[in-house]
């Protein structure tokens, strides 16, 4: 089988640890895996060695001069060592931060620029073609967030194969139960609902981790949706069997979409039960920017800490050393409506930690419903809901050794790899032979 993956960002497990392309590739036998990604970088995985690349760079000097966008990038091994990375790749490194900080600004003009250069941009047809041919998919896999940019790519891949598409969401791309006060924002929210409409039937299954989104597809387009998660590998060895002293909780993500005030509000919480003795620590990992403020409201250096970044082995040693880990979202109505269909690759870390699970996020969250129906986690709305549970928990430790085996349990029965890679490969063969 092979499929020809499509993705916005460079596959970098090294950038992007734990993405869902290397959590479901990896180890999946049988397969041979392509990329056409549209982002700076070169690629670090142990899954694929054939890419073709595309940046904003590239679209810039196509519209204003004679190139074309596009090449093509071919490794002899997987490219999984940075010692592997070819002289391109490190002088590369002004594009990488001029495209970091053009992801940066929340501007929806910028954001629009940025839209309309991906619709202007010249694309390298020839080359492309060369390379879709030269690998000849059975399957063409787009995972990603909708964008007007992978809308277009997408459909100049079709133009180019035969190939059956399928596609893969984990937020709300379509909806109009959003907010913002940008009249911008608005204009390219119905831009881009005008370019999903003319894709989505092309789509033989569209993958979605919330249900609910997933009943919406199927009554506007009716299209053949199917529920998809990430997948691990779960040991009963792992799970934890014993409480600390104090109970640690470990938060391990990115502070955006205001995860942190979430998180913060937690401290709170955590410095009102712990007025009597130290019964609960938080300790955060995080490769974000901190600044004063959140420094201040995250880390008191004694109830709470903001730890080093660590990497994705690393995250699996402070994890033993952990009771609880922690699945949080913003509960702002901007970020409350963004995230609600998100069900975030955090979760699939936390289930596989061996720890018990703490869910905090607004009811409607998809990762909450989940979590909450599987009976997998500790799960709370709001402030109260938060000191009520830790408050349980510290009269009875034991309740974490439950609900380690309770997120363990729910790993067993809906994560576990080889059903989940079995599941997409036997997906992939019935719409190829069709």
């Amino acid at each position: 089988m092979r499929i020809l993956l499509l993705t916005s960002e460079v596959w970098n497990d090294e950038l992007f640890p734990n993405n869902n392309m290397s959590n479901w590739f990896s180890g999946f036998k049988d397969v041979e895996v392509a990329n056409i990604y549209s982002s700076p970088g070169t690629p670090l995985n142990k899954c694929c060695k054939k890419y073709f690349q595309f940046t904003e760079k590239m679209m810039v000097k196509s519209i204003f001069g004679k190139y074309k966008a596009g090449k093509k990038v071919v490794f002899d091994d997987f490219p999984h060592t940075y010692s592997e990375l070819d002289k391109t790749e490190r002088l590369s490194r002004k594009e990488n931060k001029m495209y970091a900080v053009l992801r940066s600004f929340s501007s929806e003009a910028v954001r629009l620029l940025r839209d309309i250069l991906w619709s202007l941009g010249r694309f390298n047809y020839c080359e492309l073609k060369s390379f879709i041919d030269e690998f000849n998919p059975d399957v063409i896999f787009t995972q990603r967030k909708a964008s007007i940019k992978m809308c277009r790519i997408e459909r100049l891949v079709l133009s180019l194969c035969d190939a059956p598409m399928v596609a893969y969401t984990g937020d709300d791309e379509y909806s109009l139960k959003q907010f913002s006060l940008s009249p911008i924002f608005w204009m390219r929210l119905f831009w881009l609902r005008k370019k999903l409409r003319k894709n989505i039937p092309n789509y033989k299954i569209f993958y979605s981790q919330s249900k609910e989104q997933m009943k919406k597809f199927q009554e506007e387009f009716n299209s053949n949706t199917k529920f998809l998660v990430k997948c691990g590998d779960f040991l009963k060895s792992n799970v934890h069997t014993s409480v600390g002293k104090p109970i640690n909780l470990v938060y391990a993500g990115k502070l955006y979409c205001n995860r942190w005030k979430t998180l913060s509000m937690l401290a709170d919480c955590i410095r009102e039960v712990n007025k009597d003795g130290i019964k609960f620590v938080l300790n955060i990992y995080t490769k974000d920017h901190v600044t004063k403020k959140q420094k201040m409201r995250l880390s008191d250096g004694v109830n709470s800490f903001i730890r080093e970044p660590v990497s994705a082995s690393e995250l699996k040693k402070v994890f033993e050393k952990a009771d609880i880990a922690l699945h949080v979202e913003g509960f702002d109505l901007k970020n409350k409506l963004l995230v609600k269909y998100s069900f975030s690759t955090k979760i699939m870390e936390c289930l596989s930690s061996g720890c018990a699970v703490m869910a905090i996020c607004d009811e409607n969250q998809a990762g909450y419903i989940y979590l909450k129906e599987e009976n997998a986690a500790f799960v709370a709305t709001d402030k109260q809901g938060v000191i009520d549970i830790l408050t349980k928990v510290s009269n009875s430790p034991d309740l974490i050794v439950k609900f380690s085996n309770s997120a363990f349990e729910c790993g067993v029965r809906n994560h576990q790899r080889d059903c989940i890679q079995k599941k997409l490969l036997e997906d992939f063969s019935d719409i190829s032979n069709n």
